[in-house]
């Protein structure tokens, strides 16, 4: 997985630019779509919970609370979402490349997954300025982020293997992601603690490969404690084995994309 990388950077590198300024080409606000997107999304959570709904976090959590710990949960299922739903279409919709016996196909998860993630960082960057405006200087631990978003790159990587080799094979999964990833919104803690779920729920969700990524982001960024390192060593490991099996079967399945276009 990390000789793709590192054989085709470059390229990579020109690929994951170009997606990116492709998303709003030809749009009169251009890149600034990027930002103006994520501010408004955390203007209207700051308004419609915490001060229309004067909504809590828990028990002794204040109104202003809940905007910001709902938009960061919400950073990590968007950035899980979009990969989802990207994915199965990664070759259907690079036919182009299929059929150039030299292109490197592969690489095409590596490219959604950096521009997706570069989304992502923008997204963090409005959290942050929210953050900076309710209350001020953020925590230190806030600085472990990038811990958290690694330990999540294996998960989308495979996702972005396995389902694009898939997806090609099997037209009907794009169906499957989409209800996959409405219903994560609810079976993944993003409007509520997992905490507050009862004993035999919280087992079920922390099945959820989303659960703790989503605990740990909010962990380092708004309760500003330590992330549990250990935990997050073992949910990479686990993860980039997954990564890893994801890569075996698009390789095994890579001869017959061309004829499947």
């Amino acid at each position: 997985m990390l000789l793709t990388i590192l054989k085709n950077r470059y390229l990579i590198l020109e690929l994951s630019k170009r997606e990116f300024s492709q998303r709003y080409s030809g749009s009169y606000g251009g890149l600034a779509w990027s930002f103006v997107q994520p501010v408004f999304l955390l203007a209207v959570y700051t308004l419609v919970f915490s001060v229309i709904l004067k909504t809590r976090w828990g028990l002794s959590g204040d109104t202003k609370d809940f905007a910001l710990i709902l938009f960061a949960g919400l950073i990590i299922l968007n950035t899980f979402s979009e990969c989802l739903s990207k994915a199965p279409v990664l070759i259907t919709d690079n036919p182009n490349f299929v059929k150039k016996i030299v292109f490197p196909l592969e690489i095409l998860p590596w490219v959604m997954v950096i521009t997706v993630l570069l989304h992502t960082m923008i997204a963090i960057a409005v959290w942050f300025l929210g953050y900076l405006i309710l209350f001020g200087t953020p925590n230190p631990t806030a600085l472990f982020f990038p811990v958290i978003l690694f330990s999540f790159l294996p998960v989308l990587l495979g996702m972005g293997w396995l389902l694009s080799a898939i997806g090609i094979i099997v037209r009907d999964i794009n169906q499957l992601t989409t209800l996959l990833s409405h219903s994560l919104l609810f079976l993944t803690p993003i409007f509520y603690s997992i905490d507050a779920a009862p004993p035999l729920l919280q087992k079920i969700l922390i099945l959820n490969p989303l659960t703790f990524i989503v605990e740990q982001f909010r962990t380092v960024l708004f309760f500003g404690q330590m992330p549990g390192l250990g935990g997050l060593a073992i949910y990479f490991l686990f993860s980039s084995l997954f990564a890893w099996v994801s890569l075996k079967v698009f390789r095994r399945l890579q001869p017959s994309f061309a004829d499947r276009v």
